[in-house]
């Protein structure tokens, strides 16, 4: 395996590659450390497949300021990608895990790859910081902030706003080849199957009973098998979608509820919103299902500043 670090833009970046030509390069920003992927490197390059990884915009080796999601239309995306282009014909495929995933398509829609691996995808600060409902995941995402020593105002992730019909747009122009990597448990399940059903080109969607680790999913298997049919000129792409499961709540349309779905004690689906319909799933499990409906016991989101208010009719749609 050979190794260089270099700077572009400025970023720093680390490639790993094969003895021989590679048959593929994966490239990857990240804001949790590229240096640390050289072990996953050695995985990599023993398929003939060559990794690059680059710093985000301050974050570690990388000068500057790092500003959360801020990724779309900035230029050191398609500038890693030129870069990479400069040195190897092999196709290039970009790779983002969770946060990667989101620099992964903010570059894909500028500069058009010969593929786009993406895994438990955070697709932006709207997207993470509220869900499809509107509540604020303030839990999570203040823990993330403080975790990662984040300059940005606290005041930008609570006015934030999802992209959801902007992004369908924006992805739906891109014919490459998509492999999506998504778990029923993870908090992202429904932008990870929402992505391949916009997706312009072939979308093949990997889903399972999976959380945001991805524990037993195969991520480097499946990519690999995905690769292959890829770099063979066949693409696979997906027939079907999970099921999603609905709340349907006979309350004020300004009202907020948190809903669970569990098999067996089991949460298999949960969800958020503020009115009358609250999305849950995607679904795996076949029932029979318990629903369990409140205004602020649910732990992934926040609490609502007023007492619990009993709980209104409602009923669950599968579909």
């Amino acid at each position: 395996m050979r190794s260089l670090r270099a700077a572009v833009r400025g970023l720093v970046t680390y490639a790993w590659l094969p003895d021989g030509p590679p048959r593929a390069v994966l490239v990857a920003r990240t804001p949790y450390g590229a240096a640390g992927h050289a072990a996953e490197a050695r995985g990599w390059t023993a398929h003939d497949v060559g990794l690059v990884v680059q710093d985000v915009r301050g974050r570690h080796e990388s000068p500057g300021t790092f500003r959360p999601y801020a990724e779309d239309g900035g230029p050191d995306g398609p500038a890693l990608t030129a870069w990479v282009r400069s040195w190897t014909e092999a196709p290039v495929v970009l790779l983002g895990t969770s946060y990667g995933a989101h620099a992964a398509l903010a570059t894909a829609t500028q500069v058009e790859p010969d593929g786009v691996v993406v895994a438990v995808p955070a697709l932006g600060l709207g997207e993470t910081a509220r869900t499809r409902g509107g509540v604020l995941q303030l839990a999570s995402r203040l823990g993330w902030w403080l975790a990662h020593d984040v300059p940005r105002p606290w005041s930008d992730v609570l006015s934030a706003r999802r992209r959801d019909a902007e992004r369908a747009l924006d992805v739906a122009s891109i014919r490459c080849p998509l492999l999506a990597i998504g778990g029923a448990y993870d908090h992202f399940a429904h932008d990870t199957t929402d992505l391949c059903a916009h997706w312009g080109g072939p979308a093949e969607l990997a889903f399972g009973p999976w959380d945001h680790a991805l524990s037993g999913a195969r991520r480097a298997g499946r990519t690999l098998a995905w690769l292959d049919l890829v770099l063979d000129g066949s693409p696979p792409s997906s027939t079907g979608r999970p099921l999603t499961a609905t709340v349907h709540v006979d309350a004020a349309a300004h009202e907020q509820w948190c809903a669970s779905l569990l098999v067996d004690g089991r949460e298999v689906a949960h969800g958020a919103a503020v009115g009358r319909r609250i999305t849950l799933g995607p679904v795996l499990d076949d029932g029979p299902f318990e629903l369990r409906l409140a205004t602020d016991d649910f732990p992934r989101y926040a609490r609502a500043p007023h007492a619990p208010r009993p709980v209104p009719d409602h009923h669950l749609e599968i579909a």
